[in-house]
């Protein structure tokens, strides 16, 4: 089975949230502690006019911190493009237009992937039956365990049963595993040092963005699936960028870009390509209008509810990520709120897995 397939069985549809809720094999994960009032709507939580802390940091500066550091630089430099930066950015065109768009960007996915989403979605399914499914996958079980013996399950004793594992991450905890799971080679890349450093640090990010916006789309009420695929999707057209960009720069053996300008457009070209990619792919419409809001640099075209989630998780999991390599300061800018907010704090309990 090829990955459109795999993801078309993958996003047929919502969960069940009224059998998930009545099926005895799959709990609810216990709650964490991070008990801080939550605003009940979008406009209670200011983020609309940004008046929180730290939505008043843009996503512009937020970007102006998040990608010098991924790419290793102290700052991008106010010069004019270069023959080589203008010859890769023609490249990145023609691939974000869908003229150079190669199918081995994306790697087979093992048979077992499917097999347990199908799974997932049948209702006669039990927690042993899956646990034999999912027990045909070395990777899969030892990151069942991983998880489910995380901080953020709080367990007294540690977990070495897979079927317990399953018990507790429930269907939801499944399905986000499985994805992120699933995904990880496409982010896997084996460049230069700079390109390969990169590539794990937006896998880091993706990682992160994807659990701020499930937990925001928990608070508010919407598809908590779908909000974890878009953070964890969203940064698919970079990854195709840094791939093009270590073949370029190869075969001319030329340096690291350094223009302003050259990421700037980068970086747009490669959200442009995100969106693509998944159009292609045939995700679900709420996920690619999320993804497209997200194109304009200021990332203020954000309307839809799964939208601003993403604009929201790609702040949190940048600053959380700058903050926790010791690259950015919470005395850099105002972050009261930050703090405060349970989204955010869930990346802060994942760290310390």
């Amino acid at each position: 089975m090829n990955i459109v397939n795999w993801l078309a069985c993958l996003f047929g549809g919502r969960p069940n949230r009224d059998h998930e809720a009545a099926n005895s094999d799959f709990r609810k994960p216990p709650k964490t502690d991070v008990s801080v009032a939550e605003p009940e709507s979008w406009e209670a939580s200011g983020c609309d006019e940004l008046a929180e802390p730290v939505c008043a940091v843009s996503s512009q500066q937020v970007d102006d911190w998040f990608y010098p550091w991924l790419f290793e630089c102290d700052a991008f430099e106010d010069l004019p493009l270069t023959p080589s930066e203008t010859s890769l950015l023609n490249a990145f065109k023609q691939v974000a237009a869908g003229q150079r768009l190669s199918n081995q960007l994306v790697p087979r996915l093992p048979m077992v992937i499917p097999q347990v989403m199908r799974s997932l979605k049948d209702e006669r399914m039990s927690g042993i039956q899956l646990a034999r499914q999912i027990a045909k996958d070395p990777v899969l079980v030892g990151e069942v365990i991983r998880v489910a013996n995380s901080p953020y399950y709080r367990r007294a004793r540690k977990i070495a049963s897979l079927e317990q594992a399953i018990v507790l991450l429930g269907r939801d905890g499944l399905q986000q595993l499985i994805a992120r799971v699933a995904f990880y080679p496409i982010f896997k890349l084996r460049g230069g040092h700079v390109i390969h450093q990169a590539a794990a640090r937006v896998w880091c990010q993706s990682e992160g963005c994807a659990l701020v916006c499930h937990c925001l789309a928990k608070r508010f009420e919407e598809d908590m699936f779908a909000a974890y695929l878009s953070g964890l999707v969203a940064n698919l057209g970079l990854i195709v960028g840094l791939r093009l960009m270590d073949q370029q720069l190869a075969l001319g053996h030329d340096p690291l870009p350094r223009a302003a300008s050259f990421y700037r457009e980068f970086i747009v070209l490669a959200r442009q390509l995100s969106q693509r990619i998944i159009e292609d792919w045939s995700f679900p419409k709420e996920v690619i209008a999320a993804l497209s809001e997200q194109i304009e640099p200021d990332g203020e075209g954000a309307h839809s509810p799964l939208g601003r989630c993403l604009r929201l998780g790609e702040r949190y999991s940048k600053l959380h990520l700058l903050i926790d390599k010791g690259h950015l300061s919470v005395g850099d800018f105002d972050a009261a709120a930050l703090m405060a907010d349970p989204c955010y704090r869930r990346l802060l309990v994942e760290s310390t897995a």
